[in-house]
């Protein structure tokens, strides 16, 4: 590898355990604070995709690193699901949602209207609190991914496997 690279990954790796710091920050702050800053909720928002970032390159690095693609999958299997987007996803699936159940409030007419705008407020608040907490589950699963307890509970669960 060349030695920008090689630089690269030093640097990326010294990134790893801030990043896990600001992920339990994250985590913390969306499970026990309500912010209706915006801004606050930016930054928030921001200081994710960062982390990601630094755990996808760190993903890369594992990955030119690896044996062959089946050793890759096989070992870091849950640092990929890590990385996942699952909160695009969900916003995708939720702005699909909202995008047919608008277009089917402007066909009905006055009651159904009404029992259809209700209807479709309480789903998509539902939507709203599940991708919370698969937000609050992926961001859970990349700190566990990136700290010594994952690797010593992947080596005991090999050693356990051997014998």
């Amino acid at each position: 590898m060349q030695e920008f690279w090689e630089k690269v990954e030093r640097i990326n790796h010294h990134l790893i355990f801030p990043a896990i710091l600001i992920l339990l920050v994250i985590i913390v702050l969306e499970l026990f604070v309500h912010i209706e800053n915006e801004k606050a909720v930016l930054i928030i928002e921001i200081a994710d995709y960062l982390v990601v970032a630094v755990f996808v390159i760190d993903l890369i690095f594992l990955a030119i690193h690896a044996k062959s693609t089946k050793f890759f999958f096989k070992n870091y299997w849950l640092d990929v699901l890590a990385v996942f987007p699952f909160s695009l996803a969900f916003g995708l699936v939720g702005g699909i949602y909202r995008l047919f159940s608008v277009s089917e409030e402007t066909l009905t007419l006055g009651q159904a209207l009404f029992h259809e705008g209700l209807e479709t407020e309480k789903a998509v608040s539902k939507l709203g609190k599940v991708s919370k907490w698969v937000k609050v589950g992926a961001r859970t699963v990349r700190i566990f991914t990136k700290t010594r307890g994952f690797t010593h509970f992947h080596r005991k669960k090999k050693e356990h496997l051997r014998y």
